[in-house]
């Protein structure tokens, strides 16, 4: 099972360096779409990384839990998905407040926006330390079962 852990551990990697890559590729289409266009070039940035990565990181803690990979890969494991969470809730929510539409942007909430970037590199790292250290797990003998009477 554990192998399996890092199996998930490695395609959930994979799809957080694809959102950056997905991220570049909307962010250079021109002429620019309409605003919420469903051809739009940046929609797999944002299907990827509403849908796909917090699918994986929930399956990824479902079979780490599983694979008894012990509470701080556990926790690991949900933290893309909680880092996705900000993103949606607090960052978006934040700078709407400061004044960002969908046609217009104010200085404050270019501001706030800047920390979306930094919170998709905070799930880099996660994703990437969660790779590694699933793929130490798998190197490790797993804890004798306790014998049932």
């Amino acid at each position: 099972m554990r192998k399996v852990f890092f199996g998930f551990a490695v395609i959930m990697f994979i799809a957080v360096l694809a959102q950056f890559y997905f991220a570049t590729f909307g962010a250079f289409e021109r002429p620019a779409p309409a605003v919420g266009a469903e051809d739009a070039a940046i929609m797999p940035h944002i299907l990827n990384g509403t849908m796909v990565i917090p699918l994986l990181s929930i399956l990824t803690t479902v079979v780490a839990a599983i694979a008894k990979a012990g509470t701080r890969l556990i926790l690991l494991s949900i933290t893309p998905f909680l880092l996705v969470a900000v993103q949606l809730f607090v960052i978006f929510t934040i700078a709407e407040l400061a004044g960002a539409k969908d046609d217009s942007t104010t200085t404050a909430s270019l501001v706030v926006l800047g920390f979306h970037a930094l919170d998709g590199v905070a799930i880099l790292w996660a994703s990437f330390v969660l790779m590694q250290r699933a793929r130490a797990l798998t190197k490790t003998a797993p804890a004798p079962q306790a014998a049932v009477a």
